[in-house]
């Protein structure tokens, strides 16, 4: 923990400024607000999506914070040169349209769906399920490949195991603990959560133990598909763009991170600000993201577990 500390330290006497973060901080606190504001940003969502522009409409979605986020680092740290290099303009765009590509790709799956009914038993089901994983292999295949070019590390963003130590990072889930669990038990947590559950799409009772591998199974596809958004967040996003901008590659990362959660609860939206803050900051002076991979999926299982109890235990 006190490697842990001193990373958050290094980062903020070489990399912090007060006004940038302000700036940050207004960008995504207003468009936290009008997003929620009358359920703006699900409106908009189901508008725009599932009728061909999919792929555009998270492309913009994406685009905004993530140029927003790099033009305040532009601008306050006067790093004017980045207007002008094509090769971080073109990593920048790639990587918004890899997370794009991520994000539509349910919808590749529905002229399938069909041909599902007349073959499972429980054809939406597996259709969320294949869809995860074609979520998962969306982020991992691309962004791998472009490691492979590129080289800048000697494995793949992040999947390092070298001086990795994992008590550390059980530690920090062992202190978010009640807090993730007390998250799990408000209303606006149960609207969405478990995913299993809402997943299950009537075909499952939670209460029944006949049922449970169901459950167990898409538990398992939703903590795998985290370990493709850290490679992407924590591994390419940092380490690929360290190479342009050092730490600064952390704050941006972050504020692309929370537009991804738009339409999840807003106190999730709003901690997972700081949440990749920090997570990007300690997969930046490690070079790892299992880390971040343990505790991204600890919280993910707990706030499953958590919402299965009070599901069962109303």
């Amino acid at each position: 923990m006190r490697k842990f500390i001193g990373y958050i330290r290094k980062y903020l006497k070489e990399e912090f400024h007060p006004g940038y973060f302000i700036y940050l901080a207004l960008v995504l606190g207003l468009s936290i607000y009008f997003a929620y504001h009358n359920d703006l940003y699900r409106t908009l969502r189901d508008r725009h999506t599932g009728n061909g522009d999919t792929f555009l409409f998270y492309f913009i979605q994406y685009i905004i914070p993530y140029t927003l986020a790099f033009g305040g680092y532009i601008v306050f740290h006067k790093r004017y040169d980045l207007l002008t290099n094509w090769k971080f303009l073109a990593l920048t765009v790639l990587a918004v349209g890899i997370f794009s590509l991520r994000s539509s790709v349910t919808q590749y799956f529905l002229p399938y769906l069909d041909s599902m009914r007349e073959t499972y038993r429980y054809p939406l089901y597996w259709y969320r399920v294949y869809s995860d994983l074609g979520r998962y292999l969306a982020v991992m295949i691309p962004v791998t490949i472009y490691w492979y070019f590129d080289r800048s590390s000697k494995s793949p963003y992040g999947f390092t195991l070298k001086e990795f130590n994992l008590k550390p990072y059980f530690g920090m889930l062992f202190i978010m603990l009640p807090f993730v669990l007390g998250f799990a038990f408000t209303d606006h947590f149960g609207e969405s959560y478990p995913r299993a559950a809402k997943w299950g799409l009537g075909y499952f009772d939670i209460e029944n133990p006949a049922h449970g591998k169901y459950f167990l199974f898409y538990e398992f596809i939703y903590g795998v598909d985290f370990v493709s958004i850290e490679y992407f967040f924590r591994g390419f996003l940092i380490i690929a763009f360290a190479r342009y901008v050092g730490p600064g590659a952390i704050l941006p990362m972050a504020a692309f991170y929370v537009f991804i959660h738009f339409g999840k609860p807003y106190v999730e939206t709003i901690s997972s600000f700081f949440g990749g803050t920090l997570l990007g900051i300690l997969s930046y002076y490690s070079r790892s993201i299992w880390g971040g991979i343990v505790v991204h999926v600890g919280i993910a299982w707990l706030m499953e577990l958590g919402a299965f109890v009070d599901k069962m235990n109303p």
